[in-house]
């Protein structure tokens, strides 16, 4: 079929999608000399305040700003990016780099909070002197009130660390300005991953020997001056950033930022007053959290010191019910209903099925976990359709998780699953994981050396 490009009203040629995609493959054609250009070798910890806390699997800013640069090259006219599955937020910062409107959503508290912070339009200047005055404030406490009720305290934090961390709380509280305070709990957070009995070796929840922890001399709040230091200043080299690339009026992001605590297989629901959205950006888990990357568990000890009130009036204390609480909540997380069947989704993915189908016995739910995580997903992909514009592009950086043994072809999997939702795969780019800090092997396999990145365009009127 050929595609002929129209006219407007003032007779200018207007390029086809197919065009543009002819146009984005030779943008990205240009980089291919560099096989780092989407891997990026050199990091910045402190690049858009990625460092104030470290959240599990989280992308690279300067990667994800390179793959928007490309796609805004070939559609300048691009005004917002949604991403769907946000975790820390570095899809939204890095879109702030360019003025765009920016809107996420995730299922982890912790995140929200997180990106909540990254992403604020207008921010306290003043906030390390503050952080200081909470510091003394802290410190002068002589109140022995532990200022949480979690289960199981003991086993996770020392005495002396629960002391601290309940005084640090109450100083937290009495500040006046919401940013800050979100501010706050996130170096709180940190602080709480820091000093706790957890091992940080891992994401997954495992008490360190206790021989080891006797040996632990920690101080809650000295960790917490030094991280609310370090926070602030690589937060004001982000908002310089900002000002510098004129993102910046009076002090206060050009733009419009949403940060909401959301099921992505219910985007369609909540984001009406505001979709539809021109990009997407994303990276969303490889499989459910309980086996793969557990952002839930990482995220609870953290959770226990943090007023759910300041994160989101959606945010949900029960999360916090048990340790798997969140995950169990994420995609494949728990047996559920939806139009995506069994059926369905192996008719929908050949490959999957061939993967499936392929699996040795054991674990015996291995199978049946790797179909319950890509019914939600299918769920998930059914929603965020319904909030994107027709021909907008969509950046999906996936990796190929490992059942049994066995690489799951993430995605070759994804690539079919868009195409029978009236997708095109324009291409598919390969970046190498440079800086990984989980083990080159888990339990059953080695893990992930690489991703791929998918750049989709929802096929439109």
């Amino acid at each position: 079929m050929t595609f002929v490009a129209h006219r407007d009203a003032n007779q200018q040629l207007i390029p086809t999608p197919q065009d543009v995609d002819a146009k984005l493959l030779k943008i990205l054609d240009a980089k291919a000399d560099d096989p780092d250009f989407w891997s990026s070798k050199d990091r910045d910890r402190t690049d858009s305040a990625h460092n104030i806390f470290q959240y599990p699997a989280m992308m690279v800013p300067l990667v994800q700003r390179r793959l928007l640069g490309a796609v805004l090259e070939a559609r300048p006219e691009i005004k917002s990016v949604y991403d769907p599955f946000m975790g820390s937020g570095t899809s939204l910062v890095s879109g702030m780099h360019y003025g765009l409107n920016v809107y996420g959503n995730d299922i982890n508290p912790l995140a929200v909070l997180i990106s909540r912070v990254r992403t604020a339009r207008s921010v306290e200047f003043t906030v390390g002197a503050i952080a200081e005055q909470v510091v003394s404030e802290a410190m002068a406490d002589r109140r022995d009130t532990i200022e949480t009720s979690m289960a199981n305290r003991e086993k996770w934090f020392q005495a002396d660390v629960s002391l601290e961390l309940s005084r640090l709380r109450r100083a937290i509280r009495k500040c006046n300005d919401l940013w800050v305070r979100r501010f706050l709990w996130v170096t709180l957070a940190e602080t709480v991953r820091l000093t706790s009995n957890d091992r940080t070796s891992t994401y997954k929840l495992h008490a360190r020997p206790a021989s080891e922890i006797e040996r632990r001399a920690l101080s809650p709040i000295a960790v917490f001056r030094d991280l609310a230091r370090e926070n602030a200043a690589s937060f004001w080299a982000f908002r310089r950033r900002l000002n510098e690339g004129k993102q910046l009026k009076s002090a206060e992001y050009i733009a419009q930022t949403d940060v909401r605590v959301g099921d992505t297989r219910n985007a369609k629901d909540y984001w009406g007053n505001v979709a539809p959205f021109d990009l997407l950006m994303t990276s969303p888990p490889y499989g459910d959290n309980l086996t793969t990357v557990t952002y839930g568990q990482h995220s609870y000890l953290p959770l226990q010191w943090i007023d759910f009130k300041d994160i989101d009036p959606a945010a949900d204390v029960a999360t916090l019910r048990t340790t798997q609480e969140i995950d169990r909540r994420s995609l494949g997380g728990a047996a559920s209903e939806n139009v995506w069947t069994e059926e369905k989704l192996l008719a929908a993915s050949p490959r999957l099925k061939h993967f499936a189908d392929g699996l040795p016995a054991k674990p015996a739910d291995g199978r049946a976990r790797l179909i319950r995580f890509y019914r939600d997903f299918g769920a998930s992909l059914d929603s965020i359709l319904n909030v994107i514009t027709p021909n907008s592009y969509m950046i999906w950086t996936v990796g190929n998780r490992n059942i049994a043994g066995q690489q799951v072809p993430t995605d070759l999997v994804l690539g079919e699953l868009v195409e029978g939702l009236k997708c095109k795969v324009v291409t598919t780019l390969t970046r190498r994981i440079h800086h990984k800090r989980m083990p080159d092997r888990n339990a059953s396999s080695a893990t992930m050396r690489e991703e791929k990145i998918l750049l989709v365009r929802k096929i439109g009127a």
